[in-house]
């Protein structure tokens, strides 16, 4: 282990030495706002394919559990917002939200939040919503790692090599690429990048409609979604094909669609909280948002909210299935904010 890495894992597991507590009790933390990042909590085992994507189930319940035990105030994201900006957070204040709108969520989470009363906001991408088939590139991933052990050859498949060993993780990242990259060059419709993954099933030996009757890889459908608004579930703007165009025009078109498939399927008209795919944000995005009547946005930067941060430019942190309980409560707590942060790791989102 680096040292470095080893001294940090020691400081963690022991609670900073009694400055956890100190920290978590400070005013320092009581004016900072720490907004929770979650993707997928794992239905069955998507986590073996994509760990930092989709978190089991397990962990997800211990993570509600150490909110709970650190007397943690879990709030809706319009109302920690509000509260930040007037100085008046309750001690550990903290907001849930969840990128994409994974089905698992309505499978998942919701049962865990719920019995903790805990409030969340999904940023949900709505085009996938609506055409409720799995994810290309995150069903191709699992399928390949399903299965690692096949060597195929097919032939005269322009999308694909000569000869498919599958047995390498790196190897099969690549052609995950190829085939997506191919997806995209052809300008693919949704459909037609779903007979794709169904076809290339069929070369490699799996059974892509167990797949689809799992529903594993899919994103929530109209009904769970409209049903998760009348549960109090705050669904707000992540784009509609989960993009952010460079063109204003198209970036605005982005958000709008968004807006308008999400008052369709909640019912509820007040959409103004964003959330940038892939965490990807540029200055000029930032005008565009305020034109498309955007209040705030969440980057995918680790850090605290502060009274003085960017409405536009929010951080969050990402936890993720490889985070430690030690580093969560110290996130949680406050210390994480004198321990090195590490990177941002880069993770797969729903595609166009």
């Amino acid at each position: 282990m680096n040292p470095l890495k080893g001294i940090k894992k020691t400081i963690l597991e022991r609670k900073g030495f009694g400055l956890f507590t100190v920290f978590a009790r400070s005013n320092w933390r009581r004016q900072r706002l720490l907004i929770l990042c979650y993707h997928g909590v794992a239905m069955g085992d998507e986590h073996a394919s994509d760990p930092w994507m989709f978190m089991q189930p397990d962990i997800f319940a211990r993570r509600m559990e150490i909110l709970q035990s650190c007397g943690c105030h879990v709030l809706g994201l319009s109302e920690a917002l509000r509260l930040l900006q007037t100085g008046k957070l309750p001690e550990r204040s903290v907001v849930l939200t969840f990128d994409d709108g994974w089905a698992d969520f309505y499978a998942s989470a919701f049962p865990i939040l719920r019995k903790h009363g805990f409030p969340a906001t999904v940023y949900l991408t709505t085009y996938y919503c609506t055409f409720n088939r799995p994810i290309f590139r995150f069903a191709l991933r699992y399928m390949a790692s399903k299965r690692r052990n096949a060597v195929v050859e097919p032939h005269g498949i322009p999308w694909l090599p000569k000869r498919l060993d599958l047995n390498t993780t790196g190897d099969n990242e690549a052609l995950i690429q190829r085939i997506d990259e191919y997806a995209k060059n052809t300008k693919m419709s949704g459909q037609q990048k779903d007979d794709l993954a169904c076809e290339f099933a069929s070369i490699i030996g799996f059974d892509y409609q167990a797949l689809t009757r799992k529903r594993l890889f899919h994103l929530m459908n109209p009904q769970e979604v409209a049903e998760m608004a009348r549960l109090g579930i705050d669904f707000q703007l992540h784009t509609h094909r989960h993009r952010t165009p460079l063109e204003r025009s198209l970036f605005l078109q982005e958000i709008e669609e968004n807006r308008r498939v999400l008052q369709e399927l909640t019912g509820v008209d007040s959409h103004d909280h964003f959330c940038y795919p892939s965490g990807a944000n540029r200055a000029d995005f930032l005008p565009w948002l305020s034109e498309g009547r955007v209040r705030s946005a969440v980057t995918g930067g680790y850090g605290y909210c502060a009274p003085r941060s960017d409405s536009l430019l929010l951080p969050r942190f990402p936890d993720q299935g490889g985070t430690t309980d030690d580093e969560f409560e110290a996130w949680v707590k406050g210390f994480a904010a004198i321990i090195p942060r590490r990177r941002v790791d880069s993770l797969d989102v729903a595609p166009e």
